[in-house]
């Protein structure tokens, strides 16, 4: 669950992100071609194009020889690459998106925020989607990739019944698509394990918030990016729905420990009752402490915070093999 507001303006060009990934470092000398027999390059919009999970795709995107509309409530002002056309939008305003599909094959839509109520939510997950799909229709554009999260459904908090209601609007547009449920995502510029390690840097000790011993299985940006550039590209993931998560499943406390030995400090950690969970991170969000996970990912990683099948979509339909934490943490960190 990476989906946040955007990010507000990039620092640099679109290439100038610091360290490249271990599955980039591999292709960055020349960019891979599309797969073989999926067609020419596809003119794509990118929703939430400025936040965590938008720039790694933008740049795959781009990398794979796509034309892309970049839609941000605040594109950035400085920076810009010439191969991407930038286009204010807020997705709860359907006025401001008149337009935006124009001239696209596909959507994908990124946007979500992780703190709200839950008018907030239904705001920006259910009617955003809806002004999306509306967008969609009226361009006439041939697929809709969604980002929702691991643990949508009916039930549980406002979070993930508005993830899930998003879902079932697109399944009854008409219009062809490809739903992601990711577990936690992690990389470079995320909110997890950089708040982790804030946390880390912070004596004297680490507050483990009731997770101790919950197992989650997050996933590297690297492969849920490249498994959304397939989304774009391969037509036999027509109207489906994929679970997505990391190839280990690791206790929250073995996460901590991991990180703390990528960048070489050690604390004490402190185990806190899952009844004092949530309200402490309420606390440290008033307070302006970071937080890695908000109160509903908590609740999530206490019920369905790994695949419920062995089998791995990265693996069986990506053809990807994930990216094992440690190694993905210490590249970046």
């Amino acid at each position: 669950m990476t989906y946040e507001p955007d990010a507000g303006p990039l620092t640099g060009p679109l290439f100038a992100w610091g360290p490249a990934s271990t599955r980039e470092r591999l292709t960055e000398q020349a960019p891979e071609p599309l797969l073989e027999g999926f067609g020419q390059p596809r003119r794509v919009l990118v929703a939430g194009a400025t936040g965590f999970m938008g720039q790694h795709l933008v740049r795959r995107l781009l990398g794979r020889g796509h034309r892309l509309r970049a839609l941000a409530r605040r594109p950035p002002s400085h920076g810009r690459d010439d191969d991407v056309e930038w286009w204010s939008a807020d997705v709860t305003d359907e006025g401001s998106l008149q337009g935006a599909a124009e001239g696209c094959d596909v959507i994908v839509d990124l946007v979500g925020i992780a703190w709200a109520d839950r008018e907030g939510y239904e705001a920006v997950h259910v009617d955003g989607t809806g002004n999306l799909l509306l967008e969609a229709q009226r361009a006439g554009v041939e697929r809709l990739v969604f980002v929702s999260t691991l643990g949508a459904s009916t039930s549980g908090s406002p979070y993930f019944r508005t993830k899930y209601e998003a879902e079932r609007r697109i399944r009854e547009s008409g219009l062809d698509f490809v739903i992601f449920r990711p577990s936690i995502v992690y990389g470079p510029g995320d909110h997890f394990t950089s708040a982790i390690v804030d946390l880390l840097r912070r004596p004297p000790v680490f507050p483990v918030l009731g997770l101790s011993r919950s197992r989650l299985q997050p996933v590297a940006i690297e492969d849920i990016a490249d498994a959304l550039v397939q989304a774009v590209e391969r037509p036999d993931l027509s109207a489906r729905t994929f679970e997505i998560a990391g190839p280990e499943r690791l206790e929250f406390a073995k996460i901590v420990r991991i990180i703390a030995s990528a960048i070489g400090v050690r604390r004490p950690v402190v185990k806190l009752p899952r009844t004092l969970s949530t309200q402490a991170l309420w606390m440290a969000g008033r307070l302006g402490f970071p937080q890695p996970i908000t109160p509903d990912q908590l609740a999530m990683f206490r019920g369905a915070s790994v695949l419920k099948k062995r089998m791995n979509p990265l693996r069986s339909v990506f053809h990807l093999e994930p990216l094992p934490f440690r190694v993905a943490v210490r590249d970046y960190l």
